[in-house]
């Protein structure tokens, strides 16, 4: 393997990673995309190390939470690269290193300033700004890349929160900072993809869908375990995901009533804005609030619903999502019944695509009618090929074909 004057290996790749969640949320169970293609990064030989960028806080308030958990109460179990007292760079495993500070309620230079220093610690080269966040376009350029790569997740100007940490016009202008510089852009939708166009972007635009941890799914252990749901003696009509603006409280009220002998379940976590709806919903008798599950525990659950929802609405934002549940609960070899969500036609042989309201509650019915081991083994076998390995394959791929197109 070539290596320069310093023993580094050339055709080997660093990443400094800007997140969409942090290390304290992720330690507690929270997953997303994020996640998943960092820890596949990881097992990647031609990558050396990865800085984790924990979601830079831009107000106060956020600071004063972001310090409390990830620079208070995460656990620094591992070597300490970095230090002082707003922020940290620690080590969480061989390759991945963690970066979390509340320098950004200061000066974007700061933080811009120390993630320079990390790099010169570790002696990071050939190193990729990769990023999940488009709140902060101000480091393109910054951070010594050779190359800069978003990987687009939803659209957050759409989003219920993200515009209230940045306006819609600025997130608008970022994005097309994003569209401008970026020598690669990673979707997770096909329709983020026309997003992009109509901001003039034409090449070097990939839609990756969302993947799967396959064997997580089907771990005997995980499955076997005991939870909230182990001892309900009626069917179970279950959603497993973050409870927010993008569900369809109305459809989720005519699933319940229209369903009195089964038991309607939502586990995740809910969010402000959905909190009066959700107690709403909660006061029939067969529906029950889980809360939020963490990762490991989701095989568990999914494998006791007899029918697995998606009841989003259809707005801006869920046409730019493709939903990571979708693939977790065919994983799991269940019935899926959703609304018309994006990627859901790549499945339309295994899952049940319903056009409105009343269809739905058809299918649902249908759905738990025609079950059976080998409808369960078609899902698990239909799915199985979507990985996160092959996913990140794809993605690492373009970034060294990339690079090599690009001069040293």
């Amino acid at each position: 393997m070539a290596t320069d004057i310093f023993g580094y290996e050339k055709d080997k790749i660093d990443i400094i990673m800007f997140n969409m969640a942090t290390f304290y949320d992720w330690d507690r169970g929270v997953v997303n995309r994020n996640y998943n293609v960092m820890n596949e990064l990881a097992k990647d030989p031609r990558v050396n190390k990865i800085i984790g960028v924990d979601f830079l806080p831009v107000k106060l308030r956020q600071a004063a939470g972001h310090y409390f958990k990830n620079l208070l109460l995460e656990i620094k179990t591992a070597e300490m690269i970095y230090g002082d007292l707003t922020s940290a760079c620690y080590r969480k495993t061989d390759k991945i290193y963690a970066y979390t500070t509340i320098d950004s309620i200061f000066s974007f230079k700061i933080v811009a300033r120390e993630l320079r220093r990390i790099e010169k610690i570790l002696n990071l080269r050939n190193i990729v700004f990769w990023s999940y966040n488009p709140m902060f376009v101000e480091f393109i350029g910054r951070l010594n890349e050779r190359l800069f790569v978003f990987d687009t997740v939803d659209n957050w100007i759409e989003h219920s929160m993200y515009p209230k940490l940045l306006s819609r016009k600025r997130l608008q202008k970022n994005y097309k900072t994003i569209s401008e510089k970026a020598d690669l852009i990673f979707t997770v939708s096909e329709e983020l993809l026309d997003f992009y166009k109509e901001m003039g972007r034409q090449k070097d635009m990939t839609w990756i869908p969302n993947g799967v941890d396959f064997a997580h799914f089907n771990d005997s252990e995980k499955l076997a375990q005991e939870n909230e749901l182990s001892k309900m003696d009626k069917k179970i009509i279950g959603y497993l995901g973050t409870i927010e603006d993008r569900l369809d409280f109305n459809l989720l009220a005519k699933i319940a009533d229209n369903n009195k002998d089964k038991v309607l379940v939502l586990a995740g976590p809910v969010w402000p804005s959905v909190k009066s709806k959700v107690a709403k919903l909660a006061k029939r008798d067969n529906v029950k609030i889980i809360g939020r599950v963490k990762y490991n525990d989701a095989p568990s659950f999914i494998s006791r619903f007899d029918a697995a929802i998606i009841p989003h609405k259809s707005t801006d934002l869920v046409k730019s999502m493709n939903p990571m549940k979708l693939y977790d609960y065919l994983a799991c070899g269940k019935p899926v019944i959703t609304t018309s969500v994006p990627g859901a036609e790549m499945f339309k042989e295994q899952i049940y695509i319903s056009k409105n309201d009343s269809e739905f509650l058809q299918n649902i019915a249908r759905a738990m009618t025609e079950n059976s081991l080998e409808k369960a083994a078609d899902r698990r076998a239909a799915v199985r090929p979507h990985s996160w390995s092959s996913r990140v394959s794809q993605m690492t791929d373009l970034v060294f074909k990339k690079l090599s197109s690009c001069s040293p």
